[in-house]
């Protein structure tokens, strides 16, 4: 007997590509009556609720607004809420092709050990073809302990899994707490707790849509500098989780280094490093912890240690 599901939709002034979204979750080889469609709207100031009103009256949306609190939040609230046994994230200008959730709940059957299935994903940038994700071949199509995968993806400075590829084990996913701070950083942030609990699974083919828009950030100065300041209090949030939460030493080590290299970048980006940002990069890098050459060139350590005035002079 197929086990009910749940597809859990946060959105933000997104009225113009929910539609989309959900249609291909009705569009799914799974059984429509196993599957449970959540929509949590973090506080949209368009008519996301009038295009969604169709799919509220005949049930086949479970619709719930809330006050603006960011993207983790409105994930949080929508993964409590949900009643499936595996839960499905998928953002609300995606979209997943029709084996998505057959093909993965497949797997999630054959092994009660593993917590998080994922695919890659394709893109589509503006309406046209913009190839796939390229997940590392040595990744695909086997059982993957969580921690060796989270020690792999964080020495080798890369991410996979999350977003609208993303599905979890309902039973694992229920038991991570996610602060409203994550914010920005809550499908990276997905990844790295799920990991902390039991095994993955990366399928071959791709199951979802990664939608490229002009409408998914803004480029004003002003904008990329509140977009930065935003991703580096996520960041922080993520790390104090990490920091605080029952995750192996050597992952609090890997994402640290992830966490205060990318400060830096954000400080470097508003003009805005300092002598004394520089010093706590040394002295967690080099005197509080020891990290490999590997590692520290990985995440451009040495680069970040230049001070801003020799890089202004490099950008003129």
């Amino acid at each position: 007997m197929l086990p009910a599901v749940s597809v859990i939709i946060p959105t933000y002034n997104y009225a113009h590509y929910i539609c989309e979204a959900i249609d291909s979750v009705l569009k799914q080889s799974y059984p429509t009556e196993l599957i449970e469609i959540i929509v949590v709207d973090d506080g949209s100031k368009d008519n996301t609720e009038e295009v969604l009103q169709p799919y509220i009256d005949n049930g086949s949306v479970k619709y719930y607004l809330q006050q603006n609190k960011g993207k983790a939040s409105a994930t949080y609230n929508a993964i409590q809420k949900s009643t499936g046994k595996y839960i499905f994230t998928l953002d609300a200008d995606d979209y997943f092709f029709s084996e998505k959730i057959s093909s993965s709940v497949k797997i999630f059957e054959t092994d009660d050990e593993i917590v998080h299935v994922a695919n890659p994903a394709k893109f589509v940038i503006d309406g046209k073809d913009a190839g796939k994700e390229e997940i590392p071949t040595e990744l695909l199509e086997k059982k993957l302990d969580g921690f060796n995968l989270v020690k792999y993806f964080y020495n080798n400075r890369m991410l996979y899994g999350g977003g609208s590829t993303f599905s979890g084990r309902a039973s694992a996913l229920k038991s991570i707490f996610i602060a409203d701070a994550v914010d920005m950083y809550i499908d990276e942030f997905l990844v790295l707790a799920i990991l902390n609990k039991g095994y993955s699974y990366f399928l071959k083919q791709p199951l979802s849509i990664w939608r490229g828009h002009n409408t998914n950030y803004t480029v004003t100065q002003g904008s990329v500098n509140n977009k930065n300041k935003r991703l580096d209090d996520s960041s922080k949030a993520i790390l104090d989780l990490v920091m605080t939460d029952n995750f192996p030493a050597e992952v609090q080590k890997l994402y640290s280094l992830h966490h205060y290299t990318r400060h830096l970048y954000f400080k470097e980006a508003a003009n805005d490093k300092n002598l004394q940002d520089v010093m706590m990069l040394i002295r967690h890098c080099f005197l509080k912890n020891k990290y490999s050459l590997k590692q520290l060139r990985k995440y451009s350590v040495f680069n970040r240690l230049v001070p801003i005035f020799i890089i202004k002079l490099l950008k003129k």
